[in-house]
Parts: C-alpha cells; structure tokens; sequence
C-alpha cells in the first residue's frame, strides 16, 4: 500500500510526505522500490509542514476554538505531514542485503512492506528464533533468529524496565536452546523461582516444554539428593509427566577455592595475598579455619605477615558472601553440585539455578563459583585438548541484574579498579565458546567495555534518558532511535545483532513463551491423549520430592 512520497533525502535520513488518510507509525517498517535498489526506511519522527502565515494560524485556531468549520485554500498544497525515516538497508537487483550506499530519488513512492519484501531481509536464517518482525505496533508473520554460535561469544545485551517482558525473553531464549539439543548451553539464575513452573497458574516455565526432559537440569533446594523430578502437569484437561534432573542447591566448604571469592571483586589485594596464604597452608579446611578461628590466632599462624585489621574485614566479607549456611554448607555433602553444572553445560543442557531465598552475598558467591568453574574448564580444554574443546557446545551465562555486577561503582567497591569473572568474561570469553547474557534495567550504569563488547542488544521498553543514551551511544545503528524506544510497549524491543548479519535496527515482537509452549502441549496431548481422572492443580514443589527418583 502507499502511504507517501519522498521530498528530501539527505545521508541516511529521508523525508516524505504521507498520504491522506494513511497511517504511519513510529518504528514502522516500509520501503521505497526504485529501478537500481529497493530501499528499507524505519520511520523515527514526524513533522508537520506549513505554508500558513502566522496570522492565519492566529486566525484559523480562534475560529477551530470558537467551534466554527475552518476552511484552508489550498490545503493539500499549504499543510501537509510529513515523516522522517532512516534508512537501515538497501536491497539489491539481485537479493543481496547490505547497508545503505546512494537514497532514493525525489518523489518516489513510499509503501509498505509486503511478505516478500520481509522474506528479503532474511532475518529468520539462524537457530535461535526468539520473535517476529514488528511494523509499527503490529506484528507480521516474518521470524527474526539469532545465530547462537556467532552471536554467543559476542555476549548479549537485554535491557528494559520492570515489566518490559524479560524474564519471558529469557524464556524464549532458554527453549530456543533446549531445541538445538546439545549445540549449545545457558546457564540460569533464577532469583524469583518464575522460570521453572512459571510465575503464576497462569504461566508455564521450562518444566513444560517437551525438550526439558534431556535438557534441562534443575538445581534447587527443594530436593535433598540428585535425582529425576517426576512433574505432573495439568493441560486443558490433560495430565502429562515430565521427568527432570534435579540437583540439591547446596556446595560443601571444600569444594571452594581462593578464586571463587576473589572474582567476585570484593576483595583487596592484601586480603587476597592472605586468603591465598591460609589456603596453601591448611588446604582442605581452609575456609573454616579463616571463619572460626579467633583473629589473634590467625594473626600467629601467618607468622604476623597480615595486619589484624585486615583478618578481621576479611572474615566480615567471607560471612558476608556464604550467608547463612542453607547454599554454602560446612559439612561435605556426597554429591557435587558444581561439577554436575559444569557438566550440563558441556552436554549442551540449560541448567536453571533456583535462588529464591539467597542473600545478595550467596548470590554472588554462587555465580561467580560458577562462570568461573565454565569459564576455566573450557579455556584449559582449549589449550590443552583442543579437539576435545572442538566438540564443546557454545555456552551462555545469563547475569541477572548485570548493573550490580559491572556497574564503576561495583568493581571500585574497594577503592581501586578491581576485575571480576564477568568482566573477564566480557574480554577473553569469546576466544573460548564461553559468552554473557547481560540483563539489566539500568544499562547506564554498566561500564563502557560491556555495553561496546556485547554486539547483540535486545532493547525493550526503556523511557529512561540516561539509559537509553548510553545504549545508543555505544551501539551502531541506533541513532535515530531514542524516540521509538522511549514508545516501545511490553514485549516489543529493537534488536541489533552484526554478529547474526543483523546490520541494523529490526523492530521485533518477542514471542509469548506461553503460546510457545502451549502450541507444543496441545500438539503432545492430541498425539498421545489421556482424559484425567480429575481435574487439579499443578502439584506443588514441596511435594515433588516424594516423587524423586534417585539417580544411580
């Protein structure tokens, strides 16, 4: 359909006229069809264009005011809306998609897309579907994929306010990684128990989607040994059975290291110096000898090589990070809870941390155990038994509330610049098929090295100028854009993704992880039917356990 006709063009920009009774809209995708190109435009602005004197202006708003009719000589020719659009690629001849290199003509037509016109872009060609191409606030039928093994190790960027539809994105990204079965791993930490069942009645999570059963690993305190989790769930009617690998969320004193805490940035060099100095000296029980000996001992066991003050904030901070003893436990369990992470994530599996309950120092504690237990293990296969680490599947670690993480003020927390796992990871962790899911709702206060190093950004909702300028100053093909992200409703985003071929701004619609889902509950139920005998609820987790099948 058209909707307009272009009169200025000027770099990347263009301004056309809109037609009569047309509709445009802010983020809308259209195009301009010449003889040598076809032009893709996403429209950024408006601007209204008037030949009116002031005093007509004066004169004819009293009249409207008054209630009269007004009647403007020449309208078409004097008043008219005009739209400003940017330019995002340029499709040629042939097929081929690249960025813009000429504009289109004076008075060409401006129309709007078409299927094919959509098929051209060619925005579906990787694995990793996670919504569908947005014109305007309207969704077409065009798929936008990510190529997980390119986009992975360049980190993702997800930002978005309260409510902006993350924890669903996160959803969708976790099943879209379940579906390549094995080709590649996330690991998850979930903070609001809200990915596993969902986060009401109304909701589904992981357990639900069929591919959970080999590629999803629970790890909860709920469970009190490795086991498989037998899930009944209630469907339209219809009971289905999932069985997941379930681990206990518990990790022995003696399964830590001096790496563990000092990644987490919260340490000075001199408590470092002394955390490393007790390690080598007791070993095993390292730990508990820094927590329950009094300081005065310590202090004579180092032979004075530690201040008391030092010993005495070191033990503060070490408190602090193991919380209260329900994750990090004294007494060895006889099971391995990182080990069986590490192993998941090698096996192409997402691996869900439930942590509703943690304290921000277990939090803390635990993802950095984690990334940095992946993190070592794929770079030491890299180096070591590269044909091994060939074989390794591509893996994502998802930081929630990335800001507390990689903010200036988090890593100077001790009064100098300190790095922690995830900035290393945001440096080097692309050499070694490990990458970052950064997911914040303040993106201005991440440092400037994660915002340029994460190539793929899904920006949602976001009316916060300082967030959105930091997006947008550090990212390419954004410029235009702080209006439409200012505008973006719940579930919609601009996706920018150059590792995935993505070379501009798309406006995407996330998918709903619950028509997802329930598209694939009810293709299952219609396959292998089994009416219920009654109707019930989902059975609550604290029951699951007596349904845990230990695992041998």
């Amino acid at each position: 359909m058209k909707v307009g006709v272009v009169v200025w063009a000027e770099g990347t920009t263009v301004k056309f006229r809109i037609r009569e009774k047309a509709l445009v809209e802010r983020g809308q995708l259209l195009k301009v069809d010449t003889k040598y190109a076809k032009f893709i435009l996403r429209v950024y602005d408006f601007k209204p264009e008037s030949l009116l004197t002031q005093a007509e202006i004066a004169r004819l708003s009293k009249k409207k005011e008054d209630g009269e009719n007004i009647e403007i000589y020449d309208k078409g020719l004097r008043l008219y809306d005009t739209a400003l659009a940017t330019i995002i690629c340029q499709i040629d001849s042939e097929g081929h998609v690249h960025g813009p290199t000429t504009v289109p003509p004076l008075f060409s037509e401006v129309e709007t897309l078409n299927k094919h016109d959509l098929e051209q872009l060619r925005l579906d060609t990787g694995d990793l579907p996670i919504g569908y191409i947005r014109v305007g606030h309207k969704t077409s039928e065009a798929i936008v994929a990510l190529d997980g093994a390119k986009t992975i190790p360049h980190h993702i960027l997800v930002c978005g306010v309260t409510g902006a539809g993350k924890s669903n994105l996160g959803k969708v990204l976790a099943y879209s990684i379940m579906r390549t079965k094995g080709k590649y791993s996330l690991v998850l930490f979930d903070c609001e128990s809200e990915y596993f069942q969902g986060a009401s009645p109304a909701q589904l999570g992981l357990v639900h989607a069929p591919e959970a059963e080999d590629y999803l690993l629970y790890v909860t305190p709920r469970v009190q040994e490795p086991c498989k989790l037998k899930v009944t769930i209630m469907y339209k009617g219809a009971e289905i059975e999932r069985r997941v690998e379930a681990y206990p969320l518990a990790i022995g004193y003696d399964q830590l290291k001096p790496d563990d805490f000092t990644l987490t940035g919260e340490f000075t060099h001199p408590q470092e110096e002394l955390l490393w100095l007790i390690y080598k000296l007791r070993k095993r029980d390292w730990l508990s000898f820094l927590l329950e000996a009094p300081p005065d001992m310590i202090y004579r066991f180092v032979k004075k090589l530690a201040a008391k003050n030092t010993i005495n904030t070191l033990k503060r901070k070490l408190k602090h990070l193991l919380g209260s003893g329900d994750i990090f436990v004294e007494d060895a369990p006889p099971f391995n809870t990182l080990d069986a992470i590490i192993g998941a994530a090698m096996r192409g599996c997402v691996v869900l941390i439930d942590i509703p309950y943690a304290t921000e120092g277990e939090e803390k504690l635990l993802a950095t155990a984690t990334a940095r237990r992946i993190f070592d293990t794929y770079e030491k296969l890299r180096k070591h038994a590269p044909e091994d680490w060939e074989k390794l599947p591509y893996v994502l670690i998802a930081v929630e509330e990335a800001h507390r993480y990689l903010s200036k003020t988090s890593l100077t927390s001790t009064g100098e610049l300190r790095e922690n796992i995830f900035s290393i990871i945001s440096k080097r962790g692309r050499k070694y098929k490990v990458g970052a899911l950064y997911i914040t709702q303040m993106p201005g206060e991440l440092i400037e090295p994660v915002i340029r190093q994460s190539l793929t950004k899904i920006i949602l909702p976001l009316p916060t100028k300082p967030d959105y300028t930091r997006i947008i100053e550090y990212s390419p093909y954004l410029d235009e854009a702080s209006q439409e992200i200012k505008t973006l409703d719940k579930g919609e985003a601009l996706l920018v993704s150059p590792p995935s071929g993505i070379r501009f701004a798309v406006p995407i619609k996330v998918f709903s992880y619950e028509e997802l889902v329930g598209k694939r509950l009810s293709e299952e139920i219609a396959s292998r039917y089994t009416p219920a005998r009654k109707i019930r609820r989902f059975k609550p987790l604290k029951k699951i356990n007596e349904e845990a099948v230990v695992l041998s």
